[in-house]
């Protein structure tokens, strides 16, 4: 099912497999869990932590939590770098794949991606400011407005055109390349 997820999320040639051994019982359990994972065809599934990068990590992680949605005990999920070397189609299928995971649990997700950006219910802007000579982080709710002009700000960089708040616009209401928002 995981694999199946994986695929889905653009990473069609990943291979994903669990390794269980026994150990003895402590705190933690009876067995000892490694998630082997290969991101590329021809390459043997190596252990994960020590070959993903950031966001195949973030990619495996949302792909195991949509196979166990509505069955994790935790009620929410934090997604950064979810959208590292992503782009165009991907994006969008990360973007829904998130979505239905808003089904079962609260996400917040870090994203640089309009295309995620887009989908969610509620919009923060995270900023570092210097204020008396140290730096302090401040996240604020956007208004619709402001909720427009970031994602234009994220679709055209410095500069931000018409055209990108239009195309902001699009994407907001979900009529963005063909495609309704549920």
């Amino acid at each position: 099912m995981v694999q199946t997820q994986l695929r889905d999320l653009a990473m069609d040639r990943a291979l994903f497999g669990v390794d269980f051994k026994p150990k003895p019982a402590d705190a933690s359990g009876l067995d000892l869990v490694e998630f082997f994972f290969s991101a590329n065809a021809g390459e043997m599934p190596r252990p994960l932590g020590k070959i993903a990068s950031g966001g195949e990590i973030s990619r495996v992680m949302l792909a195991i939590k949509t196979a166990l949605a509505g069955r994790a005990g935790v009620p929410t999920l934090i997604f950064d770098e979810v959208d590292t070397g992503l782009g165009g189609r991907a994006a969008a299928t990360v973007a829904r794949k998130l979505e239905e995971l808003a089904l079962h649990y609260q996400i917040l997700v870090i994203s640089h991606l309009p295309q995620l950006a887009s989908r969610a219910t509620t919009h923060y802007r995270i900023e570092k400011i210097e204020s008396g000579g140290r730096v302090a982080t401040q996240v604020r709710l956007l208004s619709p407005d402001e909720r427009v002009e970031e994602i234009a700000r994220m679709l055209a960089g410095e500069h931000v055109t018409e055209g990108a708040l239009a195309n902001a616009r699009e994407m907001l209401t979900g009529k963005f390349a063909g495609e309704e928002l549920v």
